[in-house]
């Protein structure tokens, strides 16, 4: 069967649906039906570039049991996932060694949520899989031929042991995982992502009851064979009958879904694909002329929204998009202004440093600077430019921050500004220009703000209009959960403009599609209505609550295909532009925007929703 019909049918399959016209499997007991070597685990850590990834292979298998029901002791077929960590692939001529120890099972190596899940006495860490002896490996074990530790011995392969790392990781210990096992039937879910065009490559996600998370990296292959094992064993994992007396299934958790997301082309913005990425040789040769000036901005932040910004750009280009500079400044004018900031920033540092009374300097450094100095050594310190002990760029971080919060008393300083400034300076460099850049961004990102903030409130409203205008069937979903509509999933994509959910080139991307305001300057809450359009259909099978959609969604992190949500988005923004009516408490949305965003190609009308006691719209 071609893989994207598999794909297709496996959609509708893992749902519950019975076969069509095939019969279930024969179930022979112990048979190997997968295995694959190079399948890894990543440590618990966020990683910002591809390369920061820390890959621990493994070897996998998925093999036939017998399970007997807890509750009727009916015997019925399942399947066990197997993972061996495999640090090396040289030849191994002896057997593979065992210890006790090595029967208990892996950490769940990421984590499921923000908060902490408490501990086990049992298995220390975020352990959520029961033990399993995986040491008997002599022939008189009958079972012996059906372990991983055969198909190692078989295929010469060596597995070292593991380092044993303590129940909760640290920042700098070093993490490996041990072998690990679980019975599929007991998760509560399975996800496959694919990641790559030939539906090849890619993550099983395995989710226990308590919502803690396995993830297993299939980057050179086979995760396409898995499926299909999945698919033809169906009935052993779903066709689960019911305890007598009872109406619901004795493991109701169970779920399991192939998510290949595409966004068809009539999904896609009618301009998708058509502008090209700002390259050096466009930028310089076509973007720019020879006195600096940018003539056409709006064919500028264009490109930048449809096709991206090479990196090596982002030093000239993004002081315009954060009104740094004007776009139609030359390059004598931009040496101008940034002596004119650079004095005006020095004098902002002297207020900071000299021109508060004692009393203000101590409550400054109460309410401001104790914060700031806690975030900033904590914040992309993965990064080379911020990276080591005593780094000055982490001192400059920290005064830029301080500066801010005197130069906007208002707003002042809250828990995140550090993770936006970090990449704009590390971008700038220059501190007084990233400074100026960092108010820019302040100005622009009204997605800035504290939890308890008018802005957030405001992004939370919109957005929930726009899922019960455009994602009907997820907003359904939120009416049956209680305090579901406090969307609390999103608030960190919204806070730290999605820094935590993808790597940081992706992430840097969507902001300065943001920045480019084509279009809309609230493109970030399009980003998360695509999030949501593309992840939550697991979300309504499962009929996850609320706290189980915090965990499903945190799961997720790091795993989406970003430019699969950018092209997403610009399509559900051009379908809300097609809009001939809109509710009155979107109007918000329109009237932001200035001249050549929101423009006159579409005014739609704007018609009371009764849900407020004043308005100025009338009740269509």
């Amino acid at each position: 069967m071609p893989l994207p019909e598999l794909l297709k049918r496996a959609s509708s399959y893992f749902l519950g649906l019975e076969f069509d016209d095939e019969d279930p499997p024969d179930y022979v007991d112990n048979e190997i039906l997968f295995c694959k070597n190079n399948v890894c685990v990543h440590p618990p850590t966020i990683a910002r570039h591809e390369l920061d990834i820390v890959h621990h292979p493994g070897y996998l298998t998925v093999t036939t049991k017998v399970f007997t029901d807890q509750h009727n002791n009916a015997k019925r077929p399942t399947l066990f996932l197997n993972w061996i960590p495999n640090s090396t692939l040289k030849k191994c001529p002896s057997a593979v060694e065992t210890s006790p120890s090595d029967e208990l099972v892996c950490v769940a190596n990421r984590p499921a949520a923000p908060k902490e899940i408490p501990y086990t006495k049992s298995l220390s860490g975020d352990r959520f899989i029961r033990s399993l002896s995986m040491s008997s490996c002599d022939e008189g074990n009958p079972n012996w031929m059906s372990t991983p530790e055969f198909l190692a011995l078989k295929h010469n392969l060596v597995f070292p042991d593991s380092v044993h790392s303590s129940p909760v990781p640290q920042r700098r210990a070093p993490m490996k995982c041990r072998r690990f096992s679980v019975d599929l039937s007991q998760m509560r879910s399975l996800r496959l992502f694919f990641n790559d065009d030939n539906c090849t490559c890619g993550q099983l996600v395995v989710a226990s009851r308590e919502s803690q998370y396995k993830i297993l990296h299939f980057h050179h292959g086979g995760l396409d064979h898995l499926a299909q094992v999945l698919h033809r064993w169906h009935s052993l994992l779903h066709n689960i009958k019911l305890t007598p007396g009872s109406e619901e299934p004795n493991l109701p958790y169970r779920h399991f879904m192939v998510c290949r997301p595409e966004v068809q082309k009539s999904e896609q913005h009618p301009e998708e694909g058509k502008l090209p990425k700002i390259t050096p040789e466009l930028f310089y040769g076509k973007v720019m002329n020879g006195k600096g000036v940018i003539e056409d901005d709006l064919f500028l932040r264009k490109c930048v929204f449809f096709g991206g910004l090479d990196k090596e750009l982002r030093r000239e280009v993004w002081p315009f998009l954060l009104h740094c500079y004007p776009y139609n400044s030359t390059y004598e004018e931009r040496e101008i202004i940034l002596q004119i900031r650079t004095r005006e920033y020095e004098e902002i540092t002297r207020r900071r440093l000299e021109k508060m009374t004692p009393e203000q300097h101590a409550a400054f450094r109460k309410t401001i600077q104790c914060v700031i100095e806690k975030d900033v050594v904590r914040t992309d310190r993965g990064n080379p430019f911020f990276a080591g002990e005593n780094n000055y760029n982490v001192e400059i971080m920290k005064n830029i921050l301080l500066n801010y919060a005197v130069y906007n008393p208002v707003l002042g300083y809250t828990q995140g500004m550090s993770d936006l400034l970090a990449p704009v300076l590390c971008e700038i460099k220059c501190e007084a220009e990233a400074f100026w850049c960092f108010v820019g961004l302040m100005q622009r990102a009204i997605f800035v703000c504290t939890p308890t903030d008018n802005d957030m409130d405001n992004n939370l409203s919109y957005l929930r209009e726009l899922i019960r205008l455009m994602l009907p069937h997820f907003y359904k979903h939120l009416e049956k959960h209680v305090d579901a509509m406090e969307l609390l999933f999103c608030h960190r994509w919204i806070l730290l403009c999605f820094k935590r959910e993808f790597t940081e080139a992706v992430a840097l991307r969507m902001w300065e599609a943001c920045w480019a305001n084509y279009q809309t300057d609230y493109f970030h809450l399009f980003l998360c209505l695509a999030i949501i359009a593309v992840y939550a259909d697991d979300v309504i099978a499962q009929d996850l609550n609320t706290d189980e959609m915090l965990l499903h969604f945190s799961s997720l992190a790091m795993y989406m295909d970003g430019r699969l949500i950018l092209r997403k988005a610009r399509g559900l923004l051009h379908q809300f532009r097609q809009l001939v009516r809109i509710p009155c408490t979107l109007a918000g949305m329109c009237q932001r925007c200035g001249p050549g965003i929101w423009d006159s190609t579409h005014r739609p009308s704007v018609e009371c929703t009764g849900a407020h006691d004043f308005c100025e719209y009338t009740v269509q």
